[in-house]
């Protein structure tokens, strides 16, 4: 291949890739120090009620993946905005819930299927997170897939021209193939030393919330402790509960935890920093026990117990209890699984 055209190719493809280069390289920089970098998004909610026609139409496409139109021209005029192409549907025999993840943010909203009642929220994490998610290509879309891909042809053009170029003009700079040859090793010596490098201890408590076939839902209250052998207090972890309320109404139905009311709630001053949280919807929901495992150093040996409580407005009460010897000398993995208010539980913690 002629060196003007090798050239001209290496041109094309460094026009091509300039830009996708340069907001792939920031984003790797915001991604790999993601948690330097504070962001406080912006959450919005939505409620209204589904007319009666609108509803009965609703019910009768229960089961399908697509929505009635009527109801997509509903929603666009009450909202203002779309019913994303990439919405994942669910049904059960109460309920449409129906989630919309995009880049940067996601969006969700639930239709009552007994009274139409609707309710939604929309979250916007900014720029940062945008821009992250275009990088690792999350909930973008065919179009933004098929440039990951003719970017990345671009980018194998431009590389593998730039070497045959780098062959081509070498004979006078000696220091080209040590560069080439350091651009291998330097990464390779960093993976190496990854390999092995000491791993990160896990400690992650995850706790299932159950989607419930109930008329009337209120996400549950829940709350995390550790007790010692005589099942009294020792740490909170995570206490969830309805922080937007009016004039912290929401505290008051945290006597609905019981054990935790009765051992810690009652004497707490409310929020608590670093353990209380909004109280979260359905799904596997993590909670890093780090600050927990740092703390055993302080705890004498012997027996603990790790509490996971959950309480739901116009529901019941569940209360799972994971046993833990301390100190600590070998890996422990715990599943159990609640019966309603609660699903799987699953403790990891390392010594």
């Amino acid at each position: 291949m002629r060196a003007k055209t090798i050239k001209d190719w290496h041109w094309i493809s460094s026009a091509v890739c300039l830009i996708g280069i340069l907001l792939f390289s920031i984003t790797g920089i915001t991604l790999n120090h993601a948690g330097w970098i504070e962001s406080s998004p912006t959450v919005e909610s939505f409620d209204s009620v589904l007319p009666p026609a609108e509803l009965a139409q609703l019910s009768n496409a229960s089961g399908d993946d697509n929505l009635p139109p009527a109801f997509h021209r509903w929603f666009e005029s009450i909202t203002g905005a779309a019913i994303s192409n990439n919405a994942q549907i669910e049904w059960n025999d109460y309920e449409l819930y129906v989630g919309m993840p995009k880049p940067g943010g996601d969006a969700w909203f639930s239709v009552d299927l007994d009274n139409g009642a609707v309710y939604g929220e929309r979250t916007d994490r900014g720029w940062i997170a945008y821009f992250n998610d275009l990088h690792k290509a999350r909930n973008t879309g065919a179009i933004w897939s098929l440039f990951i891909d003719l970017f990345a042809l671009a980018s194998i053009i431009f590389t593998v021209t730039g070497l045959l170029l780098l062959s081509k003009y070498s004979k006078g700079r000696k220091s080209t193939w040590p560069l080439v040859l350091a651009g291998f090793l330097i990464p390779l010596f960093a993976i190496i030393g990854s390999a092995h490098a000491k791993a990160v201890k896990q400690a992650e408590l995850t706790v299932e919330i159950p989607r419930l076939e109930v008329a009337e839902y209120h996400p549950p209250y829940l709350a995390v402790w550790l007790a010692d052998k005589r099942h009294q207090r020792v740490v909170d972890v995570a206490v969830w509960y309805d922080l937007k309320l009016a004039d912290q109404e929401g505290e008051k139905w945290l006597k609905d935890l019981r054990q935790w009311w009765r051992r810690s709630g009652r004497m707490a001053d409310m929020p608590i920093d670093g353990v209380s949280g909004a109280t979260r919807r359905p799904g596997i929901q993590r909670i890093d026990l780090s600050a927990l495992t740092r703390s055993f150093k302080q705890l004498g040996d012997g027996t603990y117990y790790l509490y996971i409580e959950a309480a739901r407005e116009v529901g019941g009460r569940e209360l799972i209890r994971i046993p833990l010897q301390l100190p600590l000398t070998e890996p422990l993995k715990f599943s159990d699984s609640g019966e309603h208010e609660l699903g799987r539980i699953t403790l990891t913690l390392e010594p």
